[in-house]
């Protein structure tokens, strides 16, 4: 008895990322002959199809296998930006993927049967409607609002399909030139062009998928604001209390600050400061943040381990109550100043070994951005929530914080 894929009317983002690796619908249980060494020039039957479900910019094909022992694969033929693509399924599904389509445009899929000897069936056509591209849907979400030194961008993509966003802004002669690409995945889309002064221009973002699909182009008309790096010899440290106040050596506060990613601000080992870890610091002058650079320590045998800061807090406040009871400076203090965001150091190969990618991302510095919205501070505590060897001990080698400090 074949088990047949059940069509879902109610198809959902979660099914379409997971069903190429479904093999729960295997088209039957018995052995299909894959050991078997090609042998004749006798063509399998075709297969019969059952239905279709469309997705966005795709559809799955249902069919039935005919009861063959000799059989490899099914494959799918189609045009795809005026170029035949061939796509193939395991004999184990009685599903075809199709994916990719850039359009609503009806599509026809030619499917064939071949067996272990390469031959081939009997033509078996259907065709179907996909339904809107993802690329169409996420370039209809994304909203362009003016940022520091640039434009930020903000999108939905549900299915965290591998997009390209292109940048395109007017240059000294008006022309509406190609700026770069940025790559990505991001499902809650958010990201900032930088680079640009504050003069008024025409900026526009068109996206590509990773099939080659583009979309049209989405323009507004943006002011930008300005941004500088911070001050770094107004920063002081503000001991407050259950901060850590130790020092390894020479390993001070001011080396975070100092411009030589070669120096380090390094608290003391073994001490019995409880995670978070917490330090103050006084930017010394009112600023509206943008973004930070983190430099972690400059050495690659400490590299994603060791006391280099991997989960953290920012907060900030326009002033520091005094006079508070020191069990106020444990949790009572937040709600007095504003979480700037929650962030994490990405190694960007992900788990495992680390990579030349991994390494220069290490010696490039972590930009990280402050969201637009958030106030206007002099006081920043950061809450150091876990280092990548789970230890108690912070090393920083250069924080650098940009903004408007509205000189």
């Amino acid at each position: 008895m074949k088990k047949l894929f059940r069509i879902n009317k109610r198809w959902t983002g979660a099914i379409y990322a997971l069903v190429a690796g479904l093999f729960l619908f295997a088209a039957c249980t018995e052995d299909k002959g894959v050991a078997q060494k090609p042998s004749d020039s006798v063509p399998p039957q075709k297969l019969s199809i059952i239905g279709v479900e469309s997705t966005p910019g795709g559809g799955i094909i249902v069919y039935s296998l005919p009861d063959e022992i000799d059989i490899s694969y099914v494959k799918g033929e189609y045009m795809f930006q005026g170029k035949k693509r061939v796509i193939r399924a395991s004999v184990y599904n009685n599903y075809l993927v199709v994916e990719g389509l850039g359009s609503v445009e009806p599509v026809e899929v030619t499917l064939y049967v071949v067996d272990h000897s390469e031959n081939v069936s009997e033509p078996e056509t259907v065709r179907f409607t996909p339904d809107t591209p993802p690329v169409e849907s996420i370039f209809s979400s994304v909203e362009m609002i003016p940022d520091f030194a640039g434009v930020h961008l903000t999108w939905d993509n549900p299915l965290g399909i591998e997009i390209g966003l292109t940048l395109f802004a007017t240059d000294s002669t008006g022309t509406l030139a190609e700026v770069r690409t940025e790559y990505t995945p991001m499902r809650a889309g958010s990201y900032t062009f930088r680079g640009f002064d504050t003069s008024e221009r025409k900026f526009a973002v068109k996206i590509i998928d990773k099939w080659g699909n583009e979309t049209g182009m989405k323009e507004a008309v943006l002011t930008p604001y300005f941004e500088e790096a911070l001050n770094k010899s107004l920063i002081t440290q503000v001991i407050l209390p259950y901060d850590n106040n130790t020092v390894a050596g020479s390993s001070v506060f001011g080396n975070a600050f100092d411009g030589n990613i070669n120096t380090n601000y390094h608290t003391l080992e073994g001490t019995t400061f409880p995670l978070p870890l917490l330090v103050t610091m006084d930017l010394g002058i009112m600023a509206k943040l943008s973004r930070f650079v983190l430099f972690h320590r400059n050495d690659s045998r400490f590299d994603y381990t060791h006391h280099n800061i991997r989960y953290f807090e920012l907060w900030g406040t326009t002033a520091v109550k005094t006079g508070m009871p020191d069990n106020y400076w444990w949790e009572d203090w937040k709600q007095d100043w504003e979480m700037l965001d929650d962030y994490e150091v990405i190694k960007p190969s992900g788990e495992g070994s680390i990579t030349d990618e991994d390494r220069a991302a290490a010696r490039a510095g972590y930009e990280f951005n402050v969201p637009i919205e958030r106030q206007t501070y002099r006081y920043i505590r950061l809450v150091m929530k876990g280092t990548w060897s789970g230890s108690n001990t912070l090393q920083i080698a250069e924080l650098t914080f940009y903004g408007n400090t509205g000189n």
